[in-house]
C-alpha cells in the first residue's frame, strides 16, 4: 500500500462534530416550520381484528383539528415499507396497505390525525370510534402453521409466504457427506427481536405544497424512499423531494420507512407540513426491528483431521404481521455461511411465516449475526470432538484470495485473517490461559470465533452509486454524495478519498448531501457498502476533475499533463517543483476564461461494483461464570479486524467498539417479550441494552493488508463490529462451566437451568 498519503489513514475530526457537539446539528425531532401541525397515528389495540368501520365525524368538529385520514383518503396500493425492494429486478413481497381493512397486529395504523398541538391531536384520537370484529391470533411460527390456524394474510397458505426454499446449495449430497464424517455437530439455535434503540425515536415532516411533496426523515435510502412514497400517493418522482437531516437513529432501522407515509397523508390532506413523532414506547413497538426472531437448524460434518465436509442449515423466520425483510434477512444468512470455511458442500432452506405481532426488518449485521452464532458454536463442538483447537482449524480450513465468496459468482478479493487469528491469540493469552485449571464458584473461559462479511451487497442487489465533484473559483471543491447519514463518519472517509486525489485538504471538500433534489441517484447505506462503493465513485469523480485540472494547468505552465502533480493546493512540475501554479488560480481562470474558453471543472463518477471484497475479523472473549448465580462478566473481549485500508483509524475503531456494546447486549441482556402479540419491553425501563459500566476492557486491532478494488484499498466496518460477541461468549461459557447455550440472551436463567441438566443424574 502507499505510505506517502497526506490524507487517507489520518485521524481527522468529524466533519459534523461541531455542529453535533453545539447542538446546532438539525434532525428531524427539531424540525420547526412555520404552521407545522402535530400527526398522530390511531393504532389497533387487537392482534387481530376487520376493521368494520372507521368514524371521524366527533374529531373533524374538535378545535384545532385541521385533518383525518383513513383508508378513505389515500390511494388503496399493495406497499411495503421495506424500500430495499427496488434493489432486485423482481422484488421483494409487498403485502401492506396504508390503513387496511383488516389489523394484523397491535398497533397496526387504523386512521391519523393532524392537529395545532399534540394535547389536541391526542383528544381527536379518542374522538375516533371505530368498530372493531376481533379475530383469533397467532403468536408463534408453531401455533400459524398448525391446521385450522387463523389465516393472517389470503394469499399466504398455511400462513407460509416462504415455504421451505433450497438457496445457495452447492457440491455433493450432503447426507452422503455426513455419513463420511468423523465428527458431526448440529443443534437448533434461536435468537431474539432485538431493537436498534436509537436515541432519536422515530420522527417525519412532510410538506405538500404547490404539487410538490418534500419529505424529512431518517431514512437510510432517501432515493429508493422517494420511488416508494411517490408510488404510494400517484406523484411522479420529480415531485417528491426527500431531505435527510441528521438521524439520531439507524443500525437497519433507517432502511425500511415508519412514519412518513402518515405524515405524507396528513399533510397532503391539511395543506400543511405535518410531523410525526413517535413516543419511545411507540416507537420500541411500532418501528420494525432485528430482521426475525430466527430459529436455526444446523448441522456440520467434518473429519478426523479437521477437513470441512458438509453443512446443513434451515432459518425459520417469525416474519410478523407482514414481510418486510424477513425472507431476505434469512437468505443473507445461509449467504454468510459460504464465505468462512472450505466445506466441500451445503445444503441450506430458507423459510418465513406470519403471526400476529410487529414486522420485522433489518438491524445491524443483517441474518449474517445469527448465522456466526450457530456456525461458530457448532465448529468449537467438532474441534472438541477431534482434538483440534479452534483456532488452528479456522486457520487452516478458511477460504483465501481467489476462493469462493458469499454469493455463488464471486471471488474473494483479499483476505487477513491468519493475521487477524495470530494476533487476537497473542493479545489476550490464548494459549496460556486455555491450560489453566477450572475450579471455584467463579469460572473463567475463553473464546473464540470468526467472520467474513460484505462491502455492499453486490452483485445479488442493485449498489449504484454516483459522485459529483465541482471546483468552485477559489480552488475548494463541493462533493455531492448521498450516503445514509446516521453519525457513522462516513461524510468524512469521503471527502479523505476526494482530498487525497485531489492534493486539498480534508476542510477543503465541502460536502453536499442528504437531499435528492441535489445529489444523484445513490441506494444509500445498508449492507456495509457506505465506503467501498461510494467511496469508489468519490474516487473515480476526483480522478476525473484531477485529471482536467492537470489538462488545464497544461497550458499555464507549458508542460505536458503527464509530468504535472497537485500537492498542498498546488500544481507543479515533477521534475522542476518551483514550476507551479495555484489550485485556485487555475480554478478560477477556468471559470473567467476572457479568451472563450470558459468550463468550470465538474467531474461524475458513476459505479456498480460486481467485486466482493469481504471484510475478515476475529472476535476472542475472556468470561467469568458465577455457577451460582448464573451471572456471565464478560472480562475482556478483543475484535481484530481485516479492514484493509482505514481511511481514518478513529472511525474504524469507533464502529468496531459500539459493535461490541451491541453484540454484548444480543448476547446477554437484550431480549423482547412479546406476550399474546404485544411487544412487552417497549422502553429502555425494560428493555435493557449494556450501559458504560456494563463494557468489559476492550481493545481493536487493525489489520491493514490493502483491497485491490477498494478506495485506497479499504473495506467494510459498519455492520462488522456485532458478529461474534455472542458465539464467541457462548464458547467462552462451555470453556468455563461445559455447557452450550443455544437461546438468546444467555441469560442467568439459562445459564442455570443448563448447569443443572449437565449435573443431573
Amino acid at each position: 500500500m502507499d505510505d506517502d498519503l497526506r490524507v487517507v489513514g489520518k485521524r481527522v475530526a468529524a466533519v459534523d462534530a461541531y455542529q453535533k457537539v453545539t447542538g446546532t446539528a438539525e434532525y428531524c425531532t427539531n424540525i420547526s416550520l412555520p404552521g407545522m401541525l402535530v400527526g398522530k397515528v390511531l393504532r389497533s389495540p387487537h392482534a387481530h381484528a376487520r376493521v368494520v368501520k372507521v368514524d371521524g365525524s366527533k374529531a373533524e368538529v374538535l378545535s384545532g383539528v385541521k385533518a383525518i385520514v383513513t383508508h378513505q383518503d389515500v390511494p388503496r396500493k399493495v406497499f411495503t415499507y421495506n424500500v430495499m425492494t427496488y434493489q432486485l429486478p423482481q422484488g421483494e413481497l409487498q403485502d401492506m396497505h396504508l390503513f387496511d381493512h383488516k389489523a394484523r397486529y397491535i398497533g397496526d395504523p387504523v386512521a391519523a390525525v393532524a392537529a395545532v398541538n399534540e394535547e389536541i391531536a391526542n383528544e381527536a384520537l379518542r374522538l375516533i370510534d371505530v368498530e372493531y370484529e376481533p379475530l383469533p391470533a397467532v403468536f408463534t411460527v408453531d401455533e400459524a402453521v398448525k391446521p385450522g390456524a387463523p389465516v393472517v394474510h389470503d394469499f399466504a397458505e398455511n400462513n407460509t409466504p416462504v415455504p421451505p426454499t433450497p438457496v445457495f446449495c452447492y457440491g455433493q449430497d450432503v447426507e452422503e457427506l455426513f455419513k463420511e464424517a468423523d465428527a458431526i455437530a448440529e443443534g437448533t439455535f434461536s435468537t431474539s427481536k432485538q431493537i436498534q434503540a436509537g436515541l432519536e425515536p422515530a420522527c417525519s415532516v412532510a410538506h405538500f405544497h404547490d404539487g410538490r411533496l418534500t419529505v424529512w426523515s431518517q431514512i437510510q435510502l432517501p432515493h429508493m424512499a422517494r420511488k416508494m412514497l411517490a408510488y404510494l400517493f400517484d406523484l411522479p418522482e420529480s415531485k417528491v423531494r426527500l431531505i435527510q437531516p441528521f438521524a439520531g437513529t439507524g443500525f437497519g432501522a433507517g432502511t425500511d420507512l415508519c412514519c412518513e407515509p402518515y405524515a405524507c397523508a396528513l399533510a397532503i390532506k391539511a395543506g400543511a407540513p405535518v410531523k410525526v413523532l413517535y413516543s419511545r414506547s411507540e416507537d420500541f413497538a411500532n418501528r420494525i426491528t432485528r430482521e426475525h426472531i430466527c430459529k436455526i437448524e444446523m448441522k456440520i460434518g467434518v473429519r478426523k483431521d479437521g477437513a470441512p465436509l458438509a453443512l446443513k442449515a434451515k432459518y425459520t423466520g417469525d416474519a410478523g404481521a407482514y414481510m418486510c425483510k424477513a425472507a431476505s434477512g434469512c437468505g443473507v444468512a445461509l449467504a454468510s455461511n459460504i464465505t468462512e470455511y472450505k466445506f466441500e458442500s451445503m445444503y441450506q432452506e430458507i423459510e418465513a411465516i406470519y403471526t400476529n405481532h410487529v414486522a420485522c426488518g433489518a438491524m445491524r449485521g443483517f441474518g449474517g449475526v445469527q448465522s456466526s452464532f450457530a456456525r461458530e458454536s457448532l465448529i468449537d463442538e467438532v474441534c472438541e470432538k477431534i482434538g483440534m483447537d479452534p483456532i488452528e482449524f479456522r486457520l487452516k480450513y478458511h477460504r483465501n484470495v481467489g476462493e469462493l465468496g458469499w454469493f455463488p459468482t464471486t471471488q474473494i478479493s483479499s483476505c487477513g485473517l491468519d493475521e487477524c487469528l495470530r494476533a487476537g491469540a497473542e493479545t489476550i493469552g490464548w494459549y496460556e490461559k486455555k491450560a489453566l485449571p477450572k475450579n471455584g464458584v467463579r469460572r473463567r473461559g475463553l473464546g473464540v470465533a470468526c467472520m467474513a462479511w460484505l462491502s455492499g451487497a453486490q452483485p445479488m442487489l442493485l449498489e449504484h452509486s454516483n459522485a459529483i465533484l465541482k471546483f468552485n473559483e477559489d480552488g475548494g471543491c463541493s462533493l455531492f454524495v448521498s450516503p445514509g447519514n446516521m453519525g457513522q463518519g462516513i461524510l468524512g472517509t469521503l471527502a479523505q478519498i476526494a482530498a487525497e486525489v485531489l492534493g486539498l485538504e480534508y476542510r477543503d471538500i465541502n460536502l453536499i448531501y442528504g437531499d435528492t433534489d441535489l445529489t444523484g441517484f445513490d441506494i444509500g447505506t445498508h449492507a456495509s457498502r457506505g465506503l467501498y462503493c461510494i467511496g469508489r465513485a468519490v474516487k473515480k469523480a476526483a480522478e476525473d476533475a484531477r485529471a482536467q485540472i492537470l489538462e488545464r494547468a497544461s497550458a499555464i505552465l507549458d508542460a505536458p499533463a503527464d509530468q504535472l502533480d497537485i500537492k498542498d493546493r498546488k500544481v507543479f512540475v515533477k521534475n522542476e517543483p518551483e514550476r507551479s501554479a495555484l489550485l485556485s488560480q487555475i480554478s478560477n481562470a477556468c471559470i473567467y476564461d476572457y479568451q472563450k474558453g470558459c468550463r468550470q471543472i465538474v467531474a461524475h463518477a458513476t459505479v456498480d461494483p460486481a467485486e466482493f471484497a469481504p471484510p475478515w475479523q476475529a472476535g476472542f472473549a475472556e468470561v467469568e461464570v458465577d455457577t451460582q448465580t448464573g451471572v456471565v462478566e464478560v472480562i475482556r473481549w478483543i475484535t481484530v479486524h481485516d479492514v484493509g485500508r482505514a481511511i481514518n483509524p478513529q472511525v474504524v475503531e469507533g464502529q468496531l467498539e459500539g459493535g461490541t456494546a451491541q453484540g454484548i447486549g444480543f448476547a446477554l441482556y437484550e431480549d423482547t417479550q412479546i406476550i399474546h402479540g404485544k411487544l412487552l419491553t417497549d422502553g429502555f425501563d425494560k428493555y435493557r441494552i449494556p450501559s458504560m459500566l456494563d463494557l468489559p476492557e476492550h481493545e481493536t486491532v487493525l489489520v491493514e493488508q490493502g483491497d485491490p478494488t477498494g478506495p485506497f484499498g479499504a473495506k467494510s466496518v459498519g455492520e462488522s463490529g456485532l458478529f461474534l460477541q455472542v458465539p464467541a461468549i457462548a464458547n467462552a461459557i462451555y470453556d468455563a462451566v461445559g455447557v452450550r447455550i443455544r437461546d438468546l440472551p444467555m441469560s442467568p436463567e439459562r445459564i442455570l437451568k443448563a448447569l443443572k441438566e449437565k449435573t443431573a443424574p
